[in-house]
């Protein structure tokens, strides 16, 4: 409540929290937030201190009226999303040295990151135990929110899989990726050798980074075709706003996408009426 005091006091305007109204709010404060260029995500974290507070004040008995109902979050800015071209991703991944075992678990990395779009927490968090080759699955058990899934993962990964638990070897810790001394990596590693490898394949206009992958595979998911109720359930997302983001943000790939594979398009012998 001191920021919106301020707020009123810099506008030259009483303040009184027991008499305040939302056209007050909405115009004086909320209005001066956002002319000043507050991200959105700023100005609704001090909307939400604000019903909290009016609900308490209403449930104490100190305003009549229910304040903080009538109070609305402003509309979220959405965020431009980058992922990498194949070319890139082709790129990036020829740059380890699969000849040397940091070379290969590196490789190991970026592919487990694109096939099944995991956070890099989620990430280093994988003990070998996790992996179901077989089964052609791998269990996240420390995902984002506390919650466990499995996520599928096809041959070509789970080759490199098999491949990187030889060259692994047998170490102390059940930790899936380790470093040479056969400790688990951190996340600072993982985030440093991508952008080295970002930079050796000459990569530029995209942030290289762990999360760019999963945002990448979320892409290439969607425009082979898959479906956002799979996705959901693969990327670990609690509701379906951020893939249908994903699917929004790459209409004009899915536009491009149906030129050119379209069936109609494609049949050149179709003969429309006969």
């Amino acid at each position: 409540m001191i920021m919106m005091q301020k707020t009123f006091e810099e506008q030259n305007l009483g303040f009184d929290v027991l008499a305040i109204t939302n056209r007050d709010i909405k115009h004086h404060y909320i209005g001066s937030m956002l002319g000043k260029g507050l991200a959105s995500n700023t100005v609704n974290g001090r909307i939400k201190t604000c019903k909290a507070f009016f609900k308490f004040l209403h449930a104490e008995g100190y305003i009549k009226h229910k304040l903080a109902d009538e109070l609305r979050l402003v509309k979220a800015e959405k965020k431009m999303i980058q992922t990498f071209t194949k070319e890139q991703l082709l790129a990036l991944l020829n740059q380890p040295n699969r000849h040397t075992f940091t070379g290969f678990r590196d490789y190991t990395i970026m592919m487990v990151m694109l096939e099944t779009g995991m956070r890099i927490g989620e990430l280093l968090n994988l003990k070998i135990s996790d992996l179901f080759l077989k089964e052609m699955e791998i269990r996240i058990v420390r995902g984002k929110g506390g919650k466990a899934r499995r996520v599928p993962i096809q041959k070509t990964c789970v080759k490199v899989l098999k491949q990187y638990l030889v060259e692994r070897g047998d170490v102390e810790t059940d930790w899936l990726f380790v470093n040479v001394e056969g400790t688990a990596l951190c996340t600072r590693t993982i985030q440093e050798n991508i952008q080295k490898y970002g930079k050796l394949a000459g990569i530029s206009g995209v942030r290289v980074s762990p999360h760019t992958f999963r945002h990448t595979m979320a892409k290439f998911y969607i425009l082979n075709g898959g479906d956002v109720f799979t996705l959901q359930q693969i990327l670990g997302h609690s509701t379906l706003d951020m893939v249908r983001y994903y699917v929004e943000l790459f209409s004009k790939d899915i536009r491009e996408q149906h030129q050119k594979y379209s069936p109609v398009e494609n049949m050149s012998r179709l003969r429309i009426g006969g």
